[in-house]
């Protein structure tokens, strides 16, 4: 199995009290984060000839913060970060993915210099998941949800939207791409008071504070 790994290396991980989801007593269900995985993991084959294409459509090719992660024809916003989902930003995310007529999203982890060596996530969702589902995967849904170093990125099929998120950067941000067209949808479901606009793009690279107004 392809994530063989996961289930191994991250029942013992030294990293495991940051974990609001599953605290230390619980933590390590191998049963539980096996099942999650089966029934959620994107194999290899299905990711490089269906997701890979979009995300590069999407996304440039293993480009990281600083650098601009989007393509010139998407649009973007940036939100406050930390995390891949807390529940609401991920139900934020939900009804948005919904609207524009999703049926599945991925969520592709980037390798950094510090998780040489860990097993990286790559998952798919149905759009119209529960959060209790989300979460369910014991020690394996919280570190990818709840790990707050890891760096995704979160597309559909569309391809004509994306998250990264950027969560080992100076201050942690998500950075949302999507076409023009779908603007209105993306400023209705993450609308931000003015001083927290503000706020987040004094942490952005000059390059994004002169593309996002």
């Amino acid at each position: 199995m392809e994530f063989t790994k996961h289930i191994n290396f991250y029942e013992l991980y030294h990293w495991a009290g940051f974990s609001k989801l599953v605290p230390d007593p619980i933590w390590g269900n191998k049963k539980i984060a096996e099942m999650y995985l089966q029934k959620y993991w994107l194999p290899e084959q299905e990711y490089l000839s269906v997701w890979k294409p979009i995300q590069d459509k999407i996304f440039v090719q293993g480009k990281n913060l600083p650098d601009l992660i989007y393509h010139s024809i998407f649009d973007m916003m940036a939100l406050k970060g930390g995390c891949l989902f807390l529940e609401e930003d991920f139900k934020q995310l939900q009804r948005t993915m919904q609207e524009v007529e999703e049926e599945y999203f991925v969520i592709i982890q980037h390798s950094q210099d510090f998780t040489e060596g860990e097993p990286m996530f790559r998952m798919k969702f149905p759009v119209n998941i529960t959060w209790e589902e989300l979460t369910s995967g014991n020690y394996i849904s919280a570190v990818l949800l709840e790990m707050s170093y890891n760096n995704y990125l979160v597309f559909g099929s569309k391809g004509n939207w994306g998250k990264y998120s950027a969560n080992d950067f100076e201050n942690p941000v998500d950075i949302i791409g999507f076409k023009p067209e779908l603007a209105h949808i993306f400023q209705k479901y993450f609308s931000q008071p003015k001083e927290e606009q503000e706020e987040i793009r004094e942490w952005l690279p000059q390059e994004y504070k002169e593309l996002i107004k």
